[in-house]
């Protein structure tokens, strides 16, 4: 897999509690675990109405809330691909994912699915550019990363921190490494977000 990782000057702790107090806001994703999404997001809703029906009033409280984050994240992305990134209008902002520490993801060894990103074919957008980014917020004591499948079909990892913005182009089999130690009240908290070009442009969404 090829990717880069970025620390981004951002305030972790702020952003952290700033999903805390949003909570009611939160999507629960998962019968079986404690799984939930702050944003909706093309891969689970982007068949739905709600993927739509949601954008503007979400984007809006969004950006306001996490206005430091975003603009943090475009100049990554900007430096990283030498040009402006902006902002997707008319799709779903780059929202979070939120996992609660629980033994249930010991005690049933539960791992993310292996896959491959393509949300903007699920939308119905022609992008021959698409990458995807993950920014850690909050992680575990035992820590946190994605897992994958290397070219010579060996399973690899690629630990996360606190800060760092990680970015890959997508396409190499990969999914969200399980929890390694149960400790109460602790959480994994990501920014999820993906990249592609629509008339010439690079644009991020969710």
């Amino acid at each position: 897999m090829k990717y880069t990782t970025y620390k981004l000057d951002i305030d972790t702790k702020d952003i952290t509690d700033t999903v805390y107090k949003m909570t009611e806001l939160w999507i629960s994703r998962s019968n079986e675990y404690p799984f939930f999404t702050l944003g909706r997001n093309a891969y689970q809703d982007g068949k739905t109405s709600d993927y739509n029906k949601d954008i503007k009033w979400q984007n809006d409280l969004m950006a306001q809330n996490f206005y430091n984050l975003y603009e943090k994240v475009l100049y990554a992305l900007g430096t990283h691909f030498r040009e402006t990134v902006t902002i997707a209008p008319d799709l779903s902002i780059p929202g979070f994912h939120i996992f609660p520490s629980d033994p249930v993801f010991i005690e049933k060894k539960i791992v993310g699915h292996y896959h491959y990103d393509n949300p903007h074919e699920i939308l119905g957008i022609n992008s021959k550019f698409n990458h995807a980014y993950t920014v850690a917020i909050e992680l575990p004591s035992s820590g946190g990363g994605m897992d994958y499948i290397s070219k010579e079909h060996f399973p690899m990892h690629i630990p996360y921190e606190v800060g760092d913005i990680v970015i890959h182009d997508g396409s190499t089999l990969h999914r969200i490494s399980g929890l390694k130690k149960y400790v109460p009240n602790e959480y994994r908290i990501t920014l999820q977000g993906h990249i592609i070009r629509r008339n010439g442009i690079l644009e991020t969404f969710w």
